[in-house]
């Protein structure tokens, strides 16, 4: 399933625009939604039968934030990507929390640690019940390529979905 309509951004007025960002800005992990109730989201998304796109990354990032200006904020900015998945991110060094699919709290680190998700940046898509729906991208071995690796975990995962009764 093909979902190459879907690659045209669009601009929000709520979001600072891609081109206004400096390559090196913090601003891109901004963009991005912040992981904060995952029991939450997945019961959401389960609803809509949607996945879960997870992006991990590491505060100052370079790679990171690569990744999210080249390809997560340009996807997340579209509307069509944003109707057929779910965007998280989870910064793995923020000191902060999260709550767990299974509705307990736990750390960033942990979580990540315990996802596999510690070498950024990473991207992960799962169910609402947080399994895995192929395999995370881990690290980026190519810019060429990586938008192309990340369009098809997730058109894969968005297809396992709507598959499911």
């Amino acid at each position: 399933m093909a979902f190459g309509f879907l690659l045209v951004p669009i601009a929000s007025h709520a979001q600072p625009a891609a081109e206004e960002l400096a390559p090196s800005s913090r601003e891109w992990e901004r963009i991005l939604p912040v992981t904060q109730n995952l029991k939450a989201d997945g019961d959401a998304a389960t609803a809509a039968k949607k996945p879960i796109l997870l992006f991990f990354n590491l505060t100052g990032c370079h790679y990171c934030r690569g990744a999210l200006r080249e390809v997560i904020v340009p996807m997340f900015r579209n509307a069509g990507w944003r109707a057929a998945l779910e965007f998280r991110q989870i910064t793995v060094d923020d000191g902060k929390s999260l709550i767990d699919f299974d509705g307990k709290t736990v750390e960033n680190i942990a979580f990540a640690q315990k996802r596999k998700g510690t070498f950024t940046p990473t991207v992960m898509v799962v169910d609402g019940n947080g399994q895995l729906l192929g395999d995370p991208l881990v690290g980026i071995a190519n810019f060429d390529f990586y938008g192309a690796y990340v369009d098809g975990l997730v058109n894969k995962a968005i297809a396992e979905m709507k598959a499911r009764k």
